[in-house]
C-alpha cells in the first residue's frame, strides 16, 4: 500500500517536473524571440502601419522582380474604379488567351460571366494571370470610357494606370510592364515599395476579407471553380479538409496573419506580401527572392513583432511635446510657446533596445536661437506653423522625424516694442520723480508747520505781558 502511494507520488512529481520544464521552454521562446536570418540576396521590409516604423529591413530599396505580388497593385488600381460596384457583372473576353501556358491560372474562360468581386478572388487566391488580364482589360475600358476598346489597348492603358499609381505613391524604384507579374526584365519594384502598395490595398475591407479566405468556390459557364489561397500563413489544420489537392499542410499557419499575396518565378524566387494584426499592432511586410524558408521567415517576423515590440509615445495624447521659454517677444505676447505634433506620435520598438532610444529637439535656426535655458525669437511665428522637428534616434541614428508646430502666434520684439519700453521707462521715471517731488513738498510743509508751532508759545507770552502793563 505504501509502495503504491510512493509510486503515485513519484509519477506526479515527474509529471510536475516535465510540465515545469516545458513551461520554461515555451516562456523562453516567447521572451527570446528574434528576427529570422535572411540570405544576402533577399530583400525584406516590415512596417508597422499605424506609426510607419520600420520593424526590419534588408535591401529594402534594391530593385527586385516581384512575380505575382504584382497583383497587389493590379487589385489596388482596380479598386479605385470598382469599389462601389463589386457585384457588377463582367464578361471574360479574348484577353485570357494571351497569357503564357506556364502561368498560374484561375481557369476562367472566354464567355464566363463574373462579378468584380469574383474576379478579385480569382486574382488573389489562386493567383490567376487570366483574372489579372480580364480585370486589366475591363478597367482599362472603364478608364477610357470606351467599352469597345480592344483588349490589347485596354490592358496597355491599365498598365499605364499602374505606373501612374506608383508615381502617386512616390514609388521611385517601381515599374510595371504587365498586370500579373510574369517575368520581364523591365518589370521590377522594391520591398519597401511593395509595403506601401500592400498598405494601401489593405485599407479596403473587401480586400481584407478576400485575402483571409482559405478557399472560394464559384459556378461559371465553363464549370465550377475552386480557388485555394496560395498563402500558407492563413491555412490552418482545420482548413485542410477545404483545401484538399493543394500542398498546404497547416504547419505554416499563423493566427495573426491577415493576408496578402504570394509570388514565384525562377528569377524572382519565392516572394510574399503579408500582413498581421495583434491587438493595436498592424504590420505589412514583404520578402523577395527567398527560398522554401520564406514561410518560417514570415512567421518569425510576425511572432517577433508581436512578442518583442511595445509601444512608446513620443508626444502626449493631444500631440503636445513640450513648452519652451522665449526671449525678445512682443510685450503683450506670452513668453512661453507650446510645441505640438497635432496628434500623438508613437513607435513600436524592440523592448530589448528601449534604452538605446533618445530624442533630440531641432528647431528652425532662422526662427530661434538658443540662449541659456530659453530661446531667442528671431522672427514672428504664426499659429500652426511648422517650426522644428523632433528626432527619434536609436544609437545616435535617426529613425523617425516628427514635425512640430506652434499652437499660437507670437511676435518678435520690434522697433515699436522698444519705443514702448522707452516710453514705459520714461513714464515710470516721471512717476518716481513726481513721487519724490511730492514727498519733498510734504516734508517741507511738515517742517514749516513744525516751525510755526514752536513760535506760537512766545507770541502768547508777549500778549500776556502787554495786558499786565
Amino acid at each position: 500500500m505504501n509502495l503504491h502511494l510512493f509510486k503515485n507520488n513519484r509519477n506526479k512529481l515527474l509529471v510536475s517536473i516535465c510540465c515545469a520544464v516545458l513551461s520554461i521552454l515555451f516562456i523562453g521562446n516567447s521572451v527570446f524571440a528574434a528576427m529570422p536570418a535572411f540570405n544576402n540576396d533577399e530583400a525584406v521590409c516590415a512596417v508597422e502601419v499605424n506609426t510607419g516604423d520600420v520593424i526590419v529591413e534588408q535591401n529594402a530599396h534594391q530593385k527586385m522582380y516581384p512575380a505575382s505580388t504584382t497583383k497587389t497593385m493590379t487589385a489596388l488600381v482596380a479598386m479605385h474604379y470598382v469599389q462601389n460596384k463589386l457585384d457588377q457583372k463582367v464578361t471574360v473576353g479574348n484577353e485570357v488567351n494571351e497569357i503564357s501556358g506556364d502561368s498560374s491560372k484561375a481557369d476562367i474562360r472566354k464567355g464566363d460571366v463574373l462579378t468584380w468581386r469574383q474576379l478579385l478572388y480569382g486574382l488573389l487566391l489562386p493567383s490567376g494571370n487570366d483574372a489579372a488580364m480580364t480585370i486589366a482589360a475591363n478597367v482599362g475600358r472603364l478608364d477610357a470610357k470606351d467599352s469597345k476598346l480592344s483588349a490589347d489597348a485596354a490592358i496597355k492603358r491599365f498598365v499605364s494606370l499602374m505606373n501612374k499609381e506608383a508615381k502617386t505613391l512616390n514609388l521611385e524604384d517601381t515599374h510595371f510592364v504587365n498586370p500579373h507579374g510574369y517575368h520581364d526584365d523591365n518589370h521590377y519594384t522594391t520591398a519597401a515599395d511593395l509595403v506601401k502598395i500592400g498598405t494601401q490595398l489593405m485599407k479596403y475591407k473587401a480586400i481584407d476579407k478576400i485575402v483571409m479566405q482559405p478557399v472560394y468556390t464559384c459556378h461559371l459557364k465553363s464549370g465550377d471553380k475552386k480557388w485555394i489561397n496560395t498563402n500558407a500563413l492563413i491555412i490552418s489544420t482545420k482548413d485542410l479538409p477545404l483545401v484538399t489537392g493543394s500542398s498546404h499542410d497547416g504547419k505554416k499557419y499563423n493566427p495573426y496573419a491577415t493576408g496578402v499575396k504570394t509570388g514565384h518565378t525562377d528569377k524572382a524566387g519565392h516572394c510574399l506580401v503579408f500582413s498581421s494584426k495583434y491587438k493595436n499592432k498592424s504590420m505589412v511586410a514583404v520578402i523577395l527572392h527567398s527560398d522554401n524558408n520564406i514561410w518560417s521567415q514570415a512567421n518569425g517576423i510576425i511572432n517577433t513583432f508581436d512578442i518583442n515590440y511595445s509601444k512608446v509615445n513620443w508626444t502626449k495624447k493631444d500631440g503636445t511635446y513640450k513648452t519652451i521659454r522665449l526671449k525678445h517677444v512682443r510685450i503683450a505676447n506670452s513668453k512661453k510657446l507650446t510645441l505640438t505634433s497635432k496628434k500623438q506620435v508613437s513607435s513600436y520598438i524592440d523592448k530589448n533596445q528601449k534604452d538605446q532610444y533618445t530624442t533630440k529637439l531641432k528647431l528652425n535656426q532662422s526662427l530661434f536661437e538658443r540662449d541659456g535655458d530659453a530661446y531667442k525669437l528671431l522672427q514672428t511665428v504664426k499659429a500652426n506653423q511648422k517650426v522644428g522637428t523632433l528626432l527619434v534616434q536609436n544609437n545616435n541614428k535617426t529613425v523617425k522625424h516628427i514635425s512640430l508646430y506652434t499652437t499660437k502666434t507670437i511676435h518678435r520684439r520690434g522697433f515699436i516694442d522698444y519705443l514702448l519700453i522707452i516710453l514705459i521707462i520714461l513714464i515710470v521715471a516721471f512717476l518716481i520723480f513726481r513721487y519724490y517731488q511730492v514727498q519733498q513738498t510734504k516734508k517741507r510743509r511738515r517742517a514749516r508747520a513744525k516751525a510755526r508751532r514752536k513760535k506760537r508759545p512766545s507770541n502768547s507770552n508777549n500778549r500776556k505781558r502787554q495786558v499786565n502793563r
